[in-house]
């Protein structure tokens, strides 16, 4: 639930709390002011959406809701003029220099509360995503600021679908926007009345609760993804676990399908800001990307201290029939600052993998040894190595299968296998 801040300006003390109690009972945040420079300061510091200003101010209502306007000219709250006059030429003057809205003051507490909402109305279904009906990205700024500044206790998610972007280009806009709609659909079946769930990004999700129900959410969310996974992919690609997009005679990295991302950081002393606490779960989310299904990461403690830097992932190992190859392919490599070793065979190849640990994995796909070669892939594929399999009998949907995270036909280009070697040693 997202609660707007609305301004009430008058210098009637029983008239602003008239109108706090009915914009209150609509279960919006109500401030009150009596004067320009404190109004412009509760403005500034709640992003006021809605501004009810009143003509018992000590100058002129038209002027100062001109004011009013010019000064918020980038966030273009809602103004509402209230007066005690009836004459019309005072009501199309506050209208023409910037209020949105009218009303007399012998406007009853029903009516007032319901023109209220219809403006709020308004307000929040033009910040509604038209795909997900969940809020957009400028709410869910202002909703991350507002648990800051107000609350005590909050947890933060951040939710990524990855790999959408590769089944928006295979399976089309339509499909896209089928897995977006569904997922808001779970997302808003697990909160709670003071919960918020809204955009990030076009395909990313912010969801704000209390540190107690963020893991159970996280869970959730995660379990019910990777249970209705198979209503998006065909039989063969879900079976398979992977998308093929060309022919046998054109390279093909692994295309692995759609998986939920979440990670959930709670508010503490150190969070200082909305850009704080989205980098913070940005660079959570990263510890999820090599797992295969969905999953979820919990800051549950933060320690202050000193990190030590991550080696540079540098180990090639290589199995290729062809020797005459394999030296090059182990030159080209060590050419390029890159450390290689050679195993002449399966037995080599074993006890090299355990001692060099190796960061890529260079494997010949040969038809006489496929069998062996798949157990070795799938050993490989379990350790998180980088798995490059070339091979000169086009058998991709095999090959990938198997757990390659790349398929190279032979022949290939030395350049473009150093390529991406490079490629998988950066990540």
């Amino acid at each position: 639930m997202y609660k707007t801040a609305v301004l009430i300006i008058s210098t009637r003390k029983e008239l602003s709390i008239k109108y706090k109690k009915l914009i209150e009972g609509l279960k919006q945040d109500v401030f009150i002011s009596n004067d320009l420079s404190e109004s412009l300061s509760i403005i500034q510091k709640h992003e006021v959406e809605f501004i009810i200003i009143s003509d018992t101010i000590k100058e002129k209502l038209s002027s100062f809701i001109k004011k009013i306007r010019v000064l918020t000219y980038s966030s273009r709250p809602i103004i509402i003029a209230v007066s005690k006059s009836n004459d019309l030429e005072d009501r199309l003057e506050a209208l023409e220099v910037g209020a949105d809205d009218f009303l007399g003051e012998e406007i009853s507490k029903k009516e007032f509360q319901m023109r209220f909402r219809a403006h709020l109305r308004r307000y929040i279904e033009s910040s509604i995503n038209p795909i997900t009906r969940l809020f957009d990205k400028n709410i869910t700024l202002k909703a991350i600021k507002k648990t800051l500044e107000y609350k005590k206790y909050a947890s933060y998610l951040l939710i990524k679908i990855k790999d959408i972007d590769l089944y928006r280009k295979t399976h089309g806009e339509i499909a896209y926007e089928k897995v977006l709609q569904t997922l808001s659909a779970i997302i808003n079946s697990t909160l709670s009345d003071d919960d918020y769930s809204g955009h990030i990004t076009d395909d990313e999700f912010i969801i704000i609760t209390n540190s107690i129900q963020a893991e159970k959410i996280a869970s959730f969310l995660t379990f019910a993804f990777d249970n209705i996974l198979n209503k998006f992919y065909s039989a063969t690609e879900y079976n398979n676990n992977f998308i093929i997009q060309s022919s046998d005679n054109i390279q093909e990295k692994r295309n692995n399908l759609m998986r939920l991302n979440i990670a959930a950081i709670a508010k503490d002393n150190n969070t200082k800001n909305y850009i704080d606490v989205i980098n913070e779960l940005n660079e959570l989310i990263k510890l999820c990307s090599k797992a295969d299904n969905s999953t979820y990461v919990i800051d549950r403690i933060r320690l202050n201290g000193v990190v030590t830097e991550q080696k540079r992932k540098n180990k090639v190992l290589i199995l290729e029939l062809d020797s005459s190859l394999s030296y090059l392919l182990k030159s080209v490599c060590e050419l390029n600052n890159i450390e290689a070793q050679i195993a002449q065979n399966e037995k080599d190849f074993n006890n090299l993998y355990e001692n060099f640990k190796p960061n890529v994995v260079i494997l010949d796909w040969g038809e006489k040894r496929k069998s062996d070669f798949i157990k070795l892939a799938q050993k490989i594929s379990k350790d998180n190595i980088k798995l490059i399999f070339s091979s000169s009998f086009l058998n991709k949907k095999e090959i990938l299968k198997a757990g390659a995270d790349l398929y190279m036909p032979k022949p290939y280009e030395i350049d473009d296998m150093l390529s991406w070697i490079e490629k998988f040693l950066e990540k």
